[in-house]
């Protein structure tokens, strides 16, 4: 029905039910998102012609014939045929949203996976007698009721429950129906009048009319639809006044239980609303009627833009900024509709929304991409996924689809100098490897790359790879939190993330043996992905390098381990983190120092065959400045000492001489003495410590002298690290 759709279509649901000003709320979203499946169901905001699509040509019509021109009514005939397009108008139904049970027309279906003879007999015909009993519908009867209400007592008194007529009619139906054959049924009901016996009956019907030409019927429909908005929860009590709407702006009727967006207001869980009294609670949240039903009617467009996942749930809701055009609302429709199949995108893994987003910015037409370009926005949500409705984040007007944006940064990451060990930086995982360090390996080709990092974002692995493990008993488990207020583009504070890389530090340790280094380079790629998408907040520089990838100087002579060495350094500090602040180098002096450390540790294991290292007396994670001058202390000393037996010339004066000049190059203080913080200092440290591990490693792996040593010791160490 949707391909059928055009903008004339929606500027008309526009006119009749759109307040005319920019979307600014959530309401606001969600009644956009009614007028939306308004034109989806042929303009109606209450009834629902597309839910019958399944019965079209498949499915049978059975039709009672109720002729109502005498004083007691009588059922003249049941007839059944097939369910054809021309009969959808004339049923006038209504069916709330798909999958939520209630239909408010007096036409009533079945299973779309059909019903025997004895379902349609029980099942069907026994919503209909509901239909006529409901106290919405009955309130249009008594002395103040519609003119026409007749009908419908005529209509309780055939469906009375246990009567001879219901009774009769279900016979009827049984043997009019193949008793084996399940088939999609609807079934409704003409009605026969005498001259002038119904006010509101067009003067052009046929003998036997529809239910869509007796207005008392629609009307019934109406109220039924609207009734729970105003008595939910209520307890033979309702809800209802004279206020200015949310989402219209004008005073009117109002009504205080409504379907409200995502169900976070409620009236069915007072003690978290101190002080409500669910009878005037039209005055905390005054909806009109029209707005409750549009609300209802956008719920399954609104369930297109969710994303579930580890117990969460984010809404990410696109929507056009500025005036409400026909051309927009077709635009914003079209893009929603293309990913009704959701288990394609479950499946892959993959969030709608990043569907939609392609969608509308790749559009074959020029001005719909001008369009998602300049005013495109989300309006997005993020909660648990339980009976408790209460909002973790909340972004009202993001300009940005925030997981494409990361998956973007966390590429560039990936394919920069923080993984390209000739530059100093960490060297990348191979494809086997990648599922214990995910953060560490991306295909080459971007597209296959971009799409691999969305799969790592939106499937935990972004997040999971870095922080601190957590038990089932946790309660709310802070990494899908975290998860999803990125995925709403909300900044990650610094200091909590360096709280969270040590903590997993912590985990990664087996006693004395410190985390591998790959534990270390992911937090890396993460922190700087994070700084590059512009999510992370609490530090006065970025992380990421400064130089573009393609500048990157590799021109340097690798004939020589020390001159690799110096080179990787320098490569390794160049980036902002590590500039002179203000005066305060503190954050550079802390990874230079972590670096000797490393590096001697290094040296006595491989070198010297010492068992317990330098690394292994304080982990990283409990690093003080205290310990941290202690350790650098002694590593100055080993320096000088292990340099007097060296195989390697370049180091026969002092161990790693470039490391040492750095640091004093760096700083005149002691660690005691340096301006920072303790987790600050405690990354710095990890940080620099595993470059300083990797030191020779790479520099063997870099060589291309003649030093035999190299290639040996190089080989060695991978099949140790593997």
């Amino acid at each position: 029905m949707s391909s059928e759709l055009t903008s004339e279509d929606f500027q008309q649901a526009l006119n009749e039910y759109w307040h005319g000003r920019p979307p600014s709320s959530l309401e606001d979203v969600m009644a956009l998102y009614g007028v939306l499946a308004v034109v989806e169901s042929s303009g109606q905001l209450y009834r629902t012609p597309s839910a019958l699509e399944p019965f079209i040509d498949d499915g049978r019509l059975v039709t009672i014939y109720l002729d109502l021109t005498d004083r007691e009514p009588t059922v003249a005939d049941i007839e059944q045929s097939t369910l054809r397009e021309e009969h959808v108008s004339k049923l006038a139904y209504s069916h709330k949203s798909s999958g939520r049970g209630a239909k408010y027309s007096l036409t009533q279906i079945g299973s779309k996976n059909g019903n025997d003879a004895d379902g349609v007999a029980s099942t069907i015909l026994s919503r209909i007698r509901s239909w006529t009993g409901q106290d919405s519908t009955q309130s249009l009867t008594g002395d103040d009721g519609h003119p026409d209400a007749w009908i419908i007592e005529k209509l309780a008194d055939v469906f009375e429950k246990d009567s001879e007529t219901l009774e009769g009619l279900k016979e009827n139906v049984r043997s009019l129906l193949p008793e084996e054959e399940s088939v999609p049924t609807a079934v409704t009901i003409r009605f026969k009048f005498s001259d002038k016996d119904v006010e509101s009956l067009p003067s052009s019907t046929e003998e036997w009319v529809w239910p869509e030409d007796i207005e008392v019927l629609n009307e019934a429909m109406r109220r039924y639809a609207t009734a729970n908005a105003a008595d939910k929860n209520m307890d033979n009590d309702s809800s209802e006044g004279q206020a200015v709407g949310v989402v219209t702006g004008e005073p009117s009727r109002v009504v205080g239980t409504p379907e409200s967006p995502l169900e976070v207001y409620s009236v069915k869980h007072p003690d978290a609303q101190p002080g409500l009294r669910r009878n005037q609670s039209w005055r905390n949240y005054p909806v009109s009627p029209d707005t409750a039903m549009l609300f209802a009617k956008g719920q399954d467009l609104v369930e297109q833009c969710v994303y579930r996942r580890g117990g969460m749930e984010t809404y990410a809701m696109p929507y056009f900024a500025g005036e409400m055009t026909g051309e927009k609302a077709e635009a914003l429709y079209l893009a929603i509709d293309s990913i009704r199949e959701q288990s394609k995108y479950v499946e892959s893994g993959d969030s709608p929304m990043a569907q939609v987003t392609f969608r509308l910015q790749e559009h074959e037409d020029e001005a719909v991409r001008e369009l998602a370009e300049q005013e495109l926005r989300f309006y997005t949500v993020t909660m648990p996924i339980s009976d408790d409705k209460h909002i973790v984040s909340e972004a009202p007007a993001a300009d940005t689809y925030w997981i494409t944006q990361l998956a973007d940064a966390l590429v560039d990451t990936l394919q920069g100098p923080t993984c390209e060990p000739s530059y100093g930086g960490f060297a990348k995982v191979k494809n086997s490897k990648s599922e214990k360090w995910p953060l560490l390996y991306l295909p080459d080709d971007r597209s296959s790359a971009r799409a691999v990092a969305f799969y790592l974002i939106t499937g935990h692995e972004f997040m999971d790879s870095v922080f601190a493990y957590r038990d089932d008993d946790e309660g709310d488990d802070f990494r899908r939190i975290a998860d999803h207020r990125l995925i709403s583009g909300q900044q990650l504070d610094a200091s909590t993330l360096f709280d969270e890389y040590l903590r997993r530090y912590d985990d990664e340790s087996e006693g004395s043996e410190q985390p591998s280094y790959q534990t270390v380079a992911q937090q890396l790629v993460h922190l700087e992905t994070l700084s590059r998408a512009g999510l992370l907040k609490g530090i006065d520089a970025p992380i990421e390098p400064t130089d573009n990838p393609m500048t990157i100087d590799t021109d340097f002579d690798t004939s020589d381990l020390a001159t690799i060495r110096e080179h990787r350094l320098e490569a390794f500090l160049d980036r902002p983190l590590f500039a002179d602040s203000e005066g305060n180098d503190a954050r550079r002096a802390t990874a230079v120092a972590g670096v000797l450390v490393g590096q001697i540790s290094w040296h006595q294991e491989n070198e010297r065959s010492i068992g317990r290292p330098l690394d292994a007396a304080t982990s990283g994670d409990q690093m003080t400045k205290n310990s941290l001058e202690n350790t650098v202390t002694t590593a100055l000393e080993k320096a000088k000492v292990y340099a007097q037996d060296s195989e390697h010339e370049s180091d026969r004066d002092l161990l790693f001489p470039e490391t040492v000049d750095e640091l004093l190059a760096t700083t005149d203080d002691m660690p005691t003495n340096w301006n920072i913080d303790k987790r600050e200092l405690q990354f710095c440290y990890v940080l620099g410590h595993a470059h300083g591990r990797r030191s020779m490693p790479n520099a063997f792996d870099l060589y291309e002298g003649n030093d035999a040593t190299g290639t040996e010791e190089s080989t060695a160490e991978e099949s140790s690290a593997d």
